[in-house]
């Protein structure tokens, strides 16, 4: 049997390290050469004031609207099916780059309590779910620098007098396992604990975190190589990872929805709310339904480009 025998994503598996597979030698060199060039831009990127990075960024990202024809018709095509301007999609492009800058800018040693606000609701929401004592399954999207609100949530666990280890975090580990220390040094910097999901012993880690007391938080919006189940939103059917609607089925953690609401002048107010989910006829299209709604809220902010079609 060949890998053109294969299932696709089995196919693909056979060269993916994360899936046990192995590189052949052009993908060592190519990894080796892509490799450095990412601790090049992250170098270049470090030297440069807060603000420069954002908007260099945002640039880049309009520029690569208009260079790729193909990402960016996938891009309308998605804001069409959910019923939106297509014409949003350069906006989309540009705020992606600007994102990004943001993220970026987590290397460095401020955390975001400057630019996220929180209002009393939804500190309070947080709070009364994590004294309940079984832990949070926190849910979020990939809905502006979403990296904030991780950092956010550590901020405000350490705010009120709770220590290490703080919330933890659910990602997926880079296609190079020698890229993880760059890409976790921030988050592990800001009092997070992250949790790769395609490494032995993840479950049991969320549910130790969980028993603990921590906030676990996922972003299931743009799907994965992991358990779905079939919904409907934004417009047509689509695959919905159900792992943190099922985790808190089994461990009675409260399930919470938080997202980066953009405000005027580039800073973000962090919202957060009970979903009610686990209580509805299908828990899944529920989620779908809660989700649909922030990104329709905010669609410019959302990565289109990164839903699977």
């Amino acid at each position: 049997m060949t890998a053109a025998d294969l299932e696709p994503p089995r196919a693909l598996a056979l060269h993916d390290v994360r899936e046990g597979g192995r590189w052949t030698r052009s993908q060592r060199l190519k990894n080796a050469v892509l490799r450095g060039a990412v601790r090049c831009g992250l170098r270049f990127a470090d030297q440069l004031p807060r603000s420069w990075l954002i908007g260099v960024l945002g640039w880049l990202g309009w520029l690569a609207h208009w260079a790729s024809g193909k990402s960016r018709g996938s891009t309308r095509r998605a804001l069409e099916r959910a019923g939106l301007d297509p014409r949003l999609s350069v906006e989309v492009w540009r705020n992606a780059g600007r994102n990004l800058g943001r993220c970026l800018a987590l290397r460095r040693a401020q955390g975001v309590s400057k630019w996220v606000d929180v209002d009393a609701e939804s500190a309070r929401c947080l709070e009364d779910a994590i004294q309940a004592g079984r832990g949070v399954v926190f849910i979020s999207l990939h809905l502006g620098p979403f990296e904030w609100l991780a950092v956010r949530i550590a901020e405000l666990w350490r705010g009120s007098g709770r220590g290490a280890p703080g919330p933890a975090i659910l990602v997926r580990e880079s296609y190079d396992p020698a890229l993880d220390p760059l890409v976790d040094a921030h988050r592990l910097r800001h009092g997070l604990d992250v949790i790769h999901r395609g490494k032995p012993g993840a479950s049991a880690r969320i549910l130790r975190s969980l028993k603990q007391g921590r906030p676990v938080g996922f972003l299931p919006d743009l799907g994965g190589r992991v358990r779905t189940e079939l919904v409907d939103w934004l417009g047509g059917p689509r695959e919905l990872p159900i792992g943190p609607l099922r985790i808190a089925q089994r461990t009675g953690a409260p399930l919470l929805l938080g997202y980066l609401e953009p405000r005027s002048g580039g800073g973000f107010t962090l919202r957060i709310t009970r979903s009610e989910a686990l209580s509805a006829a299908s828990p899944a299209q529920a989620l779908a339904q809660d989700l649909e709604r922030v990104i329709l809220k905010h669609p410019e902010h959302w990565l289109w480009m990164g839903r699977s079609s």
